[in-house]
């Protein structure tokens, strides 16, 4: 694996250990950062030697014929700003359905979600908010109709720790190439982005609890201000949410991705890296095709299992080449005081030729 990429895992990790599960002294922190440079440094030749140093920017296409088998990398992971190459032609990936599984602590209760995805252009009304110089009155004001990319978010519960009902969350930009685009690869919903320059507006829906935000800024209503509707103070408080969160970023952040941009996804092979305490170790088993939205994909079984000092963590993941996300995948991190397993499966998948 290359050096650039390890360092990134490793970043990852300090990165997520300090800010996201805590309890972690600023002094271990900065220790543990020694420690993985000095590995970094100690190893970086053999590391090199042993894998390639060149990336490539794009998957291989996946062709359905006898000849022999093609080198196919999986180019950028968990990325759908980019069009997805299908047969020759390219597709925008506009529709999601995932299952997603979780359990947030040792030897608890697994809860169950369906989670759906969907980015589109339409049109919407925008609105903001005037003040009257004289009395400082407050009024709402639809500052008319703009068209927007839409992408929206649905959480329907099917076994829940607290959900009783769907979540949904809209998110209206001014273009596709920002967070929204990055964020809509995720089984997760989220509408904290709405602050951004390029950010039109934001709904949250969750039963009788509403949130709504627009921005003027954002089309070039420069003489209003921001007009908002309810609070997201129940958005943060929903349990189910934050575990699905820190479920799935946590097996993103310590999975072994990074070395599938680098290996020949087609061909079976294993590999390790590391030192004792601070190693990954993974698989690659080419296994057929999977159909799915219309579309044929050739697909492998994918495993790893990695120790980061006291963290530990193993997964196993169903990839296709030329699919950004995996079609399914399963993981389990332990550390920290937090004991994670995640698990999900692409049910259905929506294509627009790009």
């Amino acid at each position: 694996m290359k050096k650039s990429s390890l360092i990134g895992l490793l970043l990852i990790w300090l990165v997520f250990i300090s800010g996201c599960i805590g309890g972690v002294k600023e002094k271990a922190v900065e220790e543990a950062k020694e420690k993985a440079e000095s590995m970094i440094e100690s190893y970086s030749q053999s590391l090199t030697q042993t894998y390639t140093e060149e990336t490539p920017t794009e998957t291989e296409e996946v062709t359905e014929t006898n000849t022999e088998t093609v080198y196919a990398t999986w180019g950028n992971p968990w990325d759908l700003t980019k069009p997805v190459k299908i047969n020759g032609k390219s597709y925008y990936i506009t529709y999601i359905k995932y299952r997603f599984k979780v359990r947030s602590e040792e030897g608890g209760e697994i809860y169950e979600y369906i989670v759906e995805k969907r980015r589109g252009k339409t049109k919407i009304h925008v609105y903001g908010m005037e003040i009257d110089f004289q009395t400082g009155e407050k009024k709402k004001v639809d500052l008319g109709e703009f068209e927007v990319y839409e992408y929206y978010g649905k959480i329907t519960p099917v076994k829940s720790k607290e959900m009783d009902k769907p979540l949904e969350v809209v998110s209206w930009s001014q273009n596709t190439d920002n967070i929204n685009s990055q964020f809509f690869a995720y089984p997760v919903v989220s509408g904290l982005e709405a602050g951004g320059p390029d950010i039109v507006g934001i709904k949250m829906t969750y039963g009788d609890q509403k949130y709504e935000a627009y921005n003027p800024l954002a089309v070039g209503k420069m003489e209003y201000t921001p007009y908002v509707e309810g609070d997201l103070n129940w958005y943060g408080n929903i349990a189910d949410i934050q575990n699905m969160y820190m479920a799935f970023f946590t097996m993103t952040s310590f999975g072994i991705w990074g070395a599938f941009i680098e290996e020949n996804l087609y061909e079976k092979s294993s590999g390790t890296w590391g030192y004792l305490g601070y190693q990954y170790n993974y698989e690659i088993d080419p296994d057929g095709t999977v159909s799915i939205g219309g579309h044929s994909f050739k697909v492998s079984n994918t495993k790893w299992s990695y120790v980061f000092g006291n963290i530990q963590g193993q997964g196993r993941a169903v990839i296709a080449p030329n699919l950004p996300i995996p079609i399914e995948a399963e993981g389990v991190f332990v550390g920290q005081g937090a004991n994670y397993y995640t698990y999900i499966k692409i049910e259905d998948l929506g294509f627009e030729k790009a």
